[in-house]
């Protein structure tokens, strides 16, 4: 499905048919297609929503240059649109970075907040992942196809991990073609132009919506200390720590992934518990 906004062509799905809204936010160059793991999981319970932001898959590119306020303003245009005055919002990486500035700038809009694999800015010796990092995003960025998917399987997994799949099943085969061709250059300039600008540090504190934040500890491309510096910048915040997991971790960890977003929602919604709280999952979760 299609819907405009700001003058932009969106693509957008929604899955679900009854329950409390859901936003999802995917990262850096993605389709929001990656989220598969997630809808299928959590449309049970709730209206999901995946999109493409601005030039990315099946949504027009934009010709001036942007960063995360007009992006998070995009996702509360598709809200508009659908008719959701608040939805849970959920952002992976650079999603997590537009979802920090959805939330300050429109807090009566968020029903709670989920921040997975992501950051607050500020310092760059928290911005700047590790060399090996940058060698495999840059790889991934100037490559498509089979070399693409080689340097996203390593940036995105642990070795461990790979080690114990089929190299295939680190990506689903419905949504291989989600990664294998990286976005426009203007679209991935815009999008690295507006990552480098974020620095939400001094503002994190003015989020009241409930906040869960997922650490995948085996993190490459953003620094898993991120986590920590964003449950330190958000009190009353809850983070859900995975040891094993990397970068992909939705799709790497989905299971625990999904059953804490689930549980979060319920709380924020004012619903009764799932069996098994966030808090049991915290320290222990499995990858």
């Amino acid at each position: 499905m299609f819907a405009t906004i700001h003058h932009h062509r969106f693509w957008y799905e929604l899955a679900g048919d009854t329950g409390s809204p859901v936003m999802l936010i995917m990262g850096f160059g993605i389709s929001g297609r990656a989220w598969l793991p997630q809808v299928q999981a959590l449309q049970q319970q709730h209206r999901v929503v995946i999109f493409d932001n601005r030039g990315i898959g099946q949504t027009e590119s934009s010709k001036t240059p942007y960063g995360f306020a007009e992006l998070a303003d995009d996702t509360v245009g598709l809200m508009d649109q659908l008719g959701f005055d608040k939805a849970h919002i959920v952002g992976v990486s650079m999603g997590g970075m537009i979802s920090q500035h959805l939330a300050l700038r429109h807090p009566e809009r968020v029903q709670s907040l989920s921040l997975i694999a992501t950051f607050p800015g500020g310092s760059l010796r928290h911005t700047v992942p590790s060399l090996k990092a940058l060698g495999l995003f840059a790889r991934a960025n100037t490559s498509r196809g089979a070399s693409r998917i080689a340097a996203l399987r390593k940036l995105l997994y642990t070795k461990r991990y790979l080690d114990e799949v089929q190299p295939e099943q680190a990506f689903s085969s419905q949504n291989l073609e989600v990664f294998a061709v990286p976005a426009d250059t203007t679209t991935r300039l815009n999008q690295l132009r507006a990552v480098l600008r974020h620095d939400t540090t001094r503002e994190l504190g003015r989020i009241k919506a409930p906040t869960l934040i997922i650490k995948p500890e085996m993190d490459l491309l953003v620094r898993p200390e991120n986590s920590e510096r964003l449950h330190v910048l958000l009190p009353g915040s809850k983070i859900l720590r995975l040891a094993n997991a990397g970068h992909g971790a939705t799709h790497q960890s989905a299971d625990a992934i999904n059953h804490a977003l689930l549980d979060h929602f319920a709380q924020a919604d004012g619903r009764s518990m799932l069996p098994s709280s966030v808090a049991s999952l915290s320290s222990s979760a499995p990858a």
